[in-house]
């Protein structure tokens, strides 16, 4: 009985996230001045910061400069930003926006063909 109630919880979660997009900053701490500040203006997507020293090998291995966002739709990287040599992401945040709305429409597009 627990394995079923279990079994459906988690095919309750995965239905309400389906279609979800994630936005996940990853910094570093000696670094945190330059965290990218027009996060909270990009609509429709859930926000995620972590820190790299608390990430696993196979994540860090993925950063090449930090901060690095990497945008997510159903837990598929559909884009990645990073900082580069400045250290400072400068891509404006309604190109990231855009990024969502137009995977977004993409997405209503295949669904109703």
């Amino acid at each position: 009985m627990k394995n079923l109630i279990v079994l459906i919880v988690f095919f309750a979660f995965v239905t309400s996230n389906a279609q979800d997009y994630t936005i996940l900053h990853i910094n570093s701490t000696w670094n945190i001045k330059n965290d990218y500040k027009d996060l909270y203006k990009i609509k429709g997507a859930k926000i995620v910061r972590a820190l790299l020293e608390d990430q696993n090998v196979s994540i860090k291995k993925q950063i090449k400069s930090v901060p690095t966002i990497f945008i997510y739709k159903d837990n598929h990287v559909i884009g990645k930003y990073e900082g580069g040599i400045s250290l400072k992401i400068i891509t404006p945040y309604d190109e990231i926006q855009e990024l969502i709305n137009s995977s977004k429409i993409n997405y209503r597009r295949q669904t109703t063909e």
